[in-house]
């Protein structure tokens, strides 16, 4: 079968490689892949910057946003049958206590595996095999759109995040501001008006693509090219109650920390790779987490339930706003342009390879 694969560490190695289809054991599925999303973590495999191949191999079938068609089922598998529609979690655990009690996105020890990242084959080919429980049955009723259920777990287990920590105290927040307008960022907004909250999107583009999916979502779009972080709660005329920092810069994440208002919470979940150094105030820094009362947690992969919460909210995302999620997959490409796609990237929400 074709498969698209890297070689971890060497920039722009992806290509098109042959493989053999995979066999099912009697716990297996074997899926047929129909499309896989790309997102910044595939981008910077293929640049080299990170990216392990499974044990005793050199290369790496990468890509971890599927969506495929059951063709086969072991014989002890009960959960699914052919023809079904599945997206695939992504980290396999270990033998860590959380790994154990099914909380494999906490991993304690970090010897996980992660399809098409770390140690373990993706779903970049036109088949792969797995355990039925890290399959995730979607409606047919969503059809493609459920391409987007990865990206919308993460998103969801920020927001579920969020909620959860403030339990500590009685709190009715309602504004979120959003730092990122990539498909993560967008999922993440659509899910934080659906739970009824005002959405504050930034990010530091002009976009009028973008803008139309703001008005849609009844999002407050402001440019951090034409307005300071620090400024907006001012320009607002309100405090912002929850962060979701989605943009890959250490410094936009240091910044929206500042920004939060009292007892508010700040969930970092964009992973910033470098060693980049910026000044800041410590003290201001300091003073303001402590005598805001502020959360600031951090945030990676997601828990099955994730998943099981994404189905729920892209079906009401939909129905709420029908056509919009369509609109964020804003490019399709043969698995022979794997490159062509990595560099369209920059200029769409989500692009995606069609087998």
């Amino acid at each position: 079968m074709k498969a698209i694969a890297v070689v971890p560490k060497k920039k722009g190695s992806a290509r098109m490689i042959d493989v053999d289809t995979p066999v099912i054991t009697a716990t297996q599925v074997l899926v047929k892949v129909k499309l896989v999303g790309l997102d910044g973590t595939d981008k910077e495999i293929n640049e080299g910057s990170y990216g392990e191949p499974p044990e005793g191999e050199k290369m790496l079938i990468f890509g971890h946003e599927s969506l495929g068609e059951v063709v086969g089922v072991g014989a002890e598998v009960k959960a699914f049958k052919r023809g079904d529609m599945v997206v695939a979690t992504v980290r396999r655990p270990d033998d860590c206590i959380n790994c154990q009690a099914g909380e494999y996105d906490m991993c304690l020890k970090g010897d996980y595996t992660e399809r098409g990242i770390k140690g373990r084959h993706g779903f970049l080919s036109e088949y792969y095999a797995e355990e039925e429980r890290f399959l995730v049955k979607v409606p047919q009723s969503l059809g493609d759109l459920a391409v987007l259920l990865e990206p919308a777990s993460v998103a969801e287990k920020a927001v579920r995040t969020a909620f959860t920590v403030q339990k500590r105290m009685k709190w009715e927040p309602e504004i979120a501001m959003v730092t990122g307008t990539g498909s993560l960022g967008l999922i993440t907004a659509m899910i934080l008006r659906l739970r009824g909250l005002e959405v504050i999107s930034v990010d530091a583009s002009d976009d009028a693509y973008k803008d139309e999916i703001f008005s849609e979502l009844g999002i407050v779009h402001f440019n951090a090219k034409k307005i300071n972080l620090h400024d907006i709660p001012h320009e607002i005329g309100r405090q912002i109650d929850i962060v979701i920092e989605e943009t890959g810069s250490s410094s936009v994440a240091m910044h929206a920390i500042m920004v939060a208002g009292t007892n508010a919470v700040v969930v970092l979940a964009s992973v910033t790779g470098g060693d980049k150094h910026i000044e800041i105030c410590s003290d201001c820094f300091n003073q303001g987490l402590v005598l805001g009362n502020k959360t600031v947690v951090g945030i990676v992969n997601a828990h099955r339930r994730d998943f099981e919460q994404g189905i729920v909210d892209l079906l009401a995302a939909e129905a709420r706003w029908e056509g919009l999620l369509a609109k964020l997959i804003t490019a399709r490409y043969p698995p022979e342009k794997i490159q062509e796609a990595l560099s369209s990237m920059r200029e769409n929400i989500k692009v995606v390879i069609e087998f």
